[in-house]
């Protein structure tokens, strides 16, 4: 099959084309960040899209490219909502036009965070501009194209050039720097091979719909950041708990955004990992 990866510069698309089988053609696009082989494309120009994504021959689109900086998309609203929302509207219709497979990546802050462990099934309620710019692109996904997906994540982590979460945690912990953690805020750390893992599976499957592709865990930022220090021999003294009312955040937070991931366990037979068990295999990666 013929994969076209948009945020190919960004972990998750890196981590895309690292879990491809052999026999598939993978075509990474960037925008801003170039790449050693791969495509410029803006998606937020449609013409560019059209010609660009239109021309690539695929078989299926993994969407990948987001503005995920929450805060930011308090300020640059007109931005997240050309980036997340438009862009996928554009990618959507070229999609249909060469009768390709859209997987568009989602996120777990489509919800506002009241209940937790949520399937998608339930309603979704976005807070903030960086998440109701992310729903709107589910909107928009399903109203241009006939065969889609969309694979909901929540705090992608993994190796990359670009510090997330994890590994912001781990150079700060080896430097042996005091960090505070909030105790309060529970959601599904991802990592990102398994989630890329996740998408090939949806790809290759017949199925539409909405999946939760996220960790296999309900866990406080808190008790994820302790299991990073012990997965990876590191002092988990310098980890401190505290709420998130001592920090000042533009942008609102849901409180418990946890994904449940039993759909795309049952439908597709794929498993989705516990923190324990990816952190393991990003220890091994390291490692090799």
């Amino acid at each position: 099959m013929k994969f076209f990866i948009t945020g190919g510069s960004g972990l998750l698309g890196q981590r895309i084309a690292t879990v491809a089988d052999n026999n598939d053609e993978v075509i990474l696009a960037h925008n801003s960040n170039c790449m050693d082989n791969s495509v410029k494309c803006d998606i937020t120009d449609k013409s560019q899209v059209a010609d660009v994504i239109g021309g690539s021959d695929c078989d299926v689109i993994i969407h990948a490219a987001a503005m995920t900086n929450v805060d930011l998309c308090e300020d640059e609203v007109d931005m997240a909502y050309d980036i997340n929302a438009n862009a996928t509207g554009y990618i959507a219709q070229t999609a249909e036009d060469i009768g390709a497979k859209v997987i568009y990546v989602s996120t777990d802050f489509v919800f506002d965070g009241e209940v937790g462990n949520y399937t998608e099934d339930d309603s979704v309620n976005p807070l903030g501009i960086y998440a109701k710019s992310k729903y709107e692109g589910e909107v928009m996904l399903q109203k241009y194209s006939s065969n889609w997906a969309i694979a909901r994540v929540s705090v992608l982590y993994g190796w990359h050039e670009r510090n997330n979460f994890t590994t912001w945690l781990i150079d700060e912990l080896r430097n042996h720097n005091s960090v505070n953690i909030v105790t309060d805020q529970i959601n599904s750390p991802t990592y990102a091979d398994n989630a890329a893992e996740a998408m090939f599976a949806i790809a290759k499957s017949d199925v539409n719909g909405i999946f939760h592709t996220a960790g296999n865990d309900l866990i406080s930022r808190y008790d994820f950041a302790l299991k990073v220090a012990s997965e990876f021999d590191l002092d988990e003294s310098l980890i401190n708990p505290i709420t998130s009312d001592k920090f000042i955040q533009k942008a609102p937070r849901p409180r418990d955004s946890s994904l449940n991931v039993s759909k795309i366990e049952d439908v597709l037979d794929f498993k989705m990992e516990t923190c324990s068990e990816s952190l393991r295999r990003m220890a091994d990666c390291e490692n090799l």
